[in-house]
C-alpha cells in the first residue's frame, strides 16, 4: 500500500497541477456590483471610460518594491518543494514591461484584457533563518511569477461575470488568491486603474463600487472602491485628472483538504485490503490544507486622461497577510507532513504607459 498511496499521490498532484480534467475549476464569478456616485459635480464634469477597442494594445514600465516577513514552522517540503524557513524579511525590487491586449468580451459593451509580462530586472535583500540573501537568487517562497491572465471588464473598468477564476488552486498559494486582475491584490497583473460609474464626475466628484465574488470556502469575498477625484496634473502638455482609491477585500479563510481527499481517493484500488483501508482513514483524518486571509488594504493614484481615455500612470500600495496550516502527504513516502506559516506582504507597484493608441 506504501507504493500505491504514494503513486497515487504523485498522479493527483500531477493532475492538480497542470489543471487537468480531475482539477476543481474555481470561478470568481461577480455575484453582485454597484458603483454610487457620492457628491455634487462641477460644470466640466464628465462620465470616464476606458480606451478599449478590440485589437489595441497597451505597454506599461512597471516597477515594483515588495517587502516579505514571515514566520514557519514544519515541513513545506510535500507541498513546496523545498523547507519552509523558520523566519524570513525579504525586501525585493523588481523593473519589467507589461502587455495589455484588448478583445471583445462575450457580450455587447465587454472587452477581453490579456495582461501578459515578466519581471526581468530582480534583486532581493535580507534575512532568511538569519542568513544574508543573495542578491541575484530570490527565494522560491518570495519569487514573482510571469504574468498571463485575461479579465472581462466593461468600458467604466468594472469586472463583469465570467471574468477571471483559478483554475490551479495550488497555484499563488502565497500571493493574490483574490480575483486576479481585477483588484489591486499582492499580485501585479492588474488592470490598470480603479473603476468608474455611470455617473458624471469632476474635481471633488467621489463614488463607491462593490461586488462579491464566491469564496473558495463558505464566505464570498467582498471588494469595496472608494474613489475621488482630488485634482489635476498636467504631464507632457496634457491635463489628466488624478484619481484617488482605497480598496478594502474581506477576509476569507478556505480548507482545501476535502479536494485534495477526494482527488487522492480517486486513484486509489477500489476494494482496499485492511491494511489500505487503515492507511486511506489515516490520511483522511490527518490532512488539512487551510488557507487564510486577513482583510487586504490598498490605496491607488492614477493619472488618468479623460478626453483619450488612457491611464497616463497608475500606483498602488497593498498589505495583505496570509497564513497556512497544512498537513499533508509527502510524494515519495506517503506520510503526513506539516507546517504553519505566516506571512505579511507590502508591496509598491507602479505602471506608467510607454505604447498604446493615442499614447
Amino acid at each position: 500500500m506504501r507504493k500505491s498511496l504514494a503513486a497515487a499521490i504523485v498522479v493527483a498532484l500531477t493532475v492538480a497541477s497542470c489543471g487537468g480534467s480531475a482539477a476543481v475549476t474555481t470561478s470568481s464569478t461577480t455575484l453582485a456590483g454597484e458603483t454610487t456616485t457620492t457628491s455634487g459635480v462641477g460644470p466640466d464634469a464628465q462620465v470616464l471610460s476606458y480606451n478599449l477597442e478590440a485589437g489595441s494594445e497597451f505597454s506599461y514600465e512597471v516597477e515594483m518594491t515588495q517587502t516579505i516577513e514571515m514566520t514557519g514552522e514544519g515541513s513545506g517540503a510535500a507541498v513546496t518543494g523545498e523547507e519552509i524557513p523558520d523566519s524570513a524579511n525579504i525586501e525585493m525590487t523588481a523593473k519589467g514591461t507589461f502587455n495589455y491586449s484588448v478583445a471583445d468580451g462575450p457580450d455587447e459593451g465587454t472587452y477581453a484584457v490579456t495582461i501578459t509580462g515578466e519581471f526581468t530586472e530582480l534583486t532581493a535583500t535580507g534575512l532568511v533563518d538569519g542568513q544574508p540573501v543573495d542578491e541575484s537568487e530570490v527565494p522560491e517562497f518570495a519569487a514573482v511569477a510571469p504574468v498571463d491572465v485575461t479579465i472581462i471588464v466593461d468600458e467604466q473598468g468594472n469586472i463583469v461575470p465570467g471574468s477571471s477564476g483559478l483554475d490551479d488552486p495550488m497555484a499563488g498559494l502565497f500571493g493574490g488568491l483574490e480575483d486576479l486582475g481585477g483588484i489591486p491584490s499582492p499580485n501585479p497583473g492588474q488592470f490598470f486603474g480603479p473603476p468608474f460609474g455611470d455617473d458624471m464626475v469632476s474635481v471633488g466628484s467621489k463614488w463607491e463600487s462593490t461586488y462579491t465574488t464566491p469564496g473558495l470556502g463558505g464566505d464570498p469575498i467582498t471588494t469595496t472602491t472608494r474613489a475621488s477625484v482630488t485634482g489635476t496634473e498636467v504631464v507632457d502638455g496634457v491635463e489628466l485628472l488624478v484619481i484617488e482609491a482605497e480598496t478594502e477585500v474581506s477576509p476569507t479563510e478556505f480548507d482545501l483538504g476535502e479536494f485534495f481527499i477526494g482527488l487522492f481517493t480517486g486513484f486509489l484500488p477500489d476494494d482496499p485490503t485492511p491494511e489500505e483501508q487503515a492507511e486511506i482513514d489515516a490520511l483522511i483524518e490527518g490532512l488539512r490544507f487551510v488557507i487564510s486571509m486577513d482583510t487586504t488594504h490598498s490605496t491607488s493614484t492614477t493619472l488618468f486622461d479623460p478626453v483619450s481615455g488612457l491611464t497616463h500612470s497608475f500606483r498602488v500600495l497593498n498589505a495583505s497577510n496570509v497564513g497556512m496550516d497544512v498537513n499533508f502527504p509527502d510524494e515519495e513516502t506517503g506520510e503526513l507532513s506539516g507546517f504553519v506559516m505566516n506571512m505579511s506582504i507590502e508591496q509598491d507597484i507602479s505602471q506608467v504607459l510607454v505604447s498604446g493608441p493615442g499614447a
